[in-house]
């Protein structure tokens, strides 16, 4: 797995193997750098993902993470360890087009981070793992069994948020649940247009909105996708109760 790390404005390269390996200042750490508390960082590496953990709130792209919590780091994603510190994994040189994101949903392996196609990418949460394509014209977020974008959160609504496609992007409306949702950390203005690489906080969930080239693909002449979502199933939606609980 290809890291890069910058210090005091000097920057280094990382090649690390998978499995888990600590950020900080002290002796024992995998990655040292003084200065920083002990085992600060967690970075739990596989083939294909890298997943981080802090013993202190760090901003990890634009949210903060909290001690505790674990979510997927994303290519290009900088966690900042300090005011002189910081490291983020390597984006990749260029992205798969359409076939390349179909074969690898017929092939099981899931839609790949770097898909021109639009897609919610979940890196915190009951769903952490899960990539949801945003195939149609409007796309529900929430527990209902009609969301295209269904999560397992309990603390999620029953429809919580909506993406809009416009020529632009997508704006996202908040339905009204009982838990407000942020974007990069801030409460969400409803009716926002969102930016590649926001992140929305809805419930417990972190979810990781990728713009895509839409209107690449559209001039291009290629069919839209018709798949929504990959990743875990969320467990059955509660029987009772309405839209916004």
């Amino acid at each position: 797995m290809h890291l890069r790390f910058e210090a005091r404005g000097v920057g280094s390269e990382l090649e690390l193997q998978p499995g888990t390996w600590t950020v900080g200042g002290a002796e024992d750490d995998g990655i040292r750098f003084p200065g920083l508390p002990p085992r600060l960082l967690e970075l739990d590496l596989s083939p294909n993902r890298v997943w981080v953990g802090c013993t202190r709130a760090l901003p990890v792209g634009r949210a903060v993470l909290g001690p505790g919590v674990r979510r997927w780091l994303l290519p290009g994603e900088r966690v900042r360890l300090s005011r002189e510190a910081q490291l983020w994994l390597e984006p990749p040189s260029e992205a798969p087009g359409t076939l390349a994101l179909v074969r690898s949903l017929l092939e099981g392996g899931g839609a790949p981070i770097s898909s021109a196609a639009p897609a919610l990418v979940c890196v915190a949460g009951v769903d952490a793992g899960a990539v949801f394509l945003l195939a149609g014209p409007v796309t529900d977020v929430g527990r209902a069994t009609a969301c295209a974008v269904r999560l397992g959160d309990g603390a999620v609504s029953r429809r919580h948020l909506q993406l809009v496609l416009e020529r632009r992007g997508h704006r996202v409306r908040d339905l009204g649940g009982r838990n407000r949702a942020r974007c990069n950390g801030r409460w969400l203005r409803s009716g926002q247009l969102l930016a590649d690489g926001d992140l929305l906080e809805v419930g417990r969930s972190l979810l990781h909105y990728r713009r895509g080239s839409t209107e690449t693909e559209r001039a291009a002449g290629q069919a839209p996708l018709s798949a929504s979502g990959t990743g875990p199933p969320a467990p059955p939606a509660a029987a009772s109760g309405d839209d916004a609980g």
